[in-house]
């Protein structure tokens, strides 16, 4: 009996896996997502400009089986093998919405670390990117999540080297939040490293001494290599101050504007409902 009741859970875990891969699937085939785009500004500058936008993905609600948050809908979809998919589609996205935007600044978005040693995520996006005008490439940026580790490193390089031929800039996203940062910085040599929030939210605290050490050791780190550094989470004068403190050039989070449209661009699920 106990037997036959472990079978019949397995068997319901199964068949309810598969009715969330499937409906993960026609998600990202019928681009049942948004895309909202957030300032990421020169902290050194008077005014603090924009520098470019980053894509975030935004799951529409409502879809069964789908999950609604972003982080979630992204974790699974590397988990049911779609990250493919789901970084391709992000990727003609933003370039569409690039192309349709009033905004001549760059706009990045993120793929995983999947794709990049997929040969076949390779051919497709460089497919994509030479259908596209070498002026509109050349403003996109692609940051690399390092939720996985990449194992083949000789097709994560050669993606890698097809990008800088193209124009595209690569970025290390969450930088210091995962033990495959050192290994991302080391392979990819990105010309701009992202550090991770959590890491960078109320350094300026009088007993955060050690944290501002470890920071400012990612920060030279990154820079030795030759990559400038994006800090994210930045909410309030203090943590911009801190930011720019240890070294970072740019910064992104609530200071200086929540995620929204790019400017001069249709809202994203108007686009993707086109």
């Amino acid at each position: 009996m106990a037997r036959a009741g472990f079978e019949e859970g397995l068997h319901g875990f199964v068949a309810a896996a598969g009715r969330r891969s499937a409906a993960l699937g026609r998600a990202v085939a019928g681009r049942r997502f948004s895309l909202a785009y957030q300032p990421i500004v020169a902290l050194g500058r008077e005014g603090r400009p924009a520098a470019h936008y980053e894509a975030l993905i935004r799951p529409w609600p409502g879809e069964p089986g789908v999950p609604h948050s972003p982080q979630d809908f992204v974790t699974l979809a590397e988990m049911l093998g779609l990250a493919v998919e789901l970084d391709l589609a992000v990727v003609q996205s933003t370039l569409l919405a690039m192309e349709q935007g009033d905004t001549a600044l760059r706009t990045a978005c993120n793929i995983s670390g999947l794709s990049l040693q997929d040969g076949g995520f390779r051919a497709r996006l460089l497919a994509l990117l030479d259908a596209a005008p070498p002026a509109l490439r050349r403003r996109l940026l692609l940051e690399v999540t390092e939720t996985a580790e990449i194992e083949d490193e000789v097709a994560a390089a050669a993606t890698c080297t097809a990008l800088r031929e193209r124009g595209v800039v690569l970025c290390v996203d969450d930088f210091g939040a995962g033990a495959a940062g050192l290994s991302y910085l080391r392979l990819l040599r990105p010309a701009l490293v992202k550090l991770d929030g959590r890491l960078v939210t109320g350094l300026d605290g009088p007993a955060r001494a050690e944290d501002r050490a470890f920071v400012t050791a990612l920060v030279e780190l990154a820079h030795a290599l030759g990559a400038e550094v994006v800090a994210e989470r930045i909410e309030t004068e203090a943590d911009a101050a801190v930011a720019l403190g240890f070294g970072a050039r740019y910064g992104q989070g609530w200071l200086f504007g929540r995620p929204g449209r790019l400017p001069g661009h249709l809202s994203g699920r108007a686009l993707q409902a086109e």
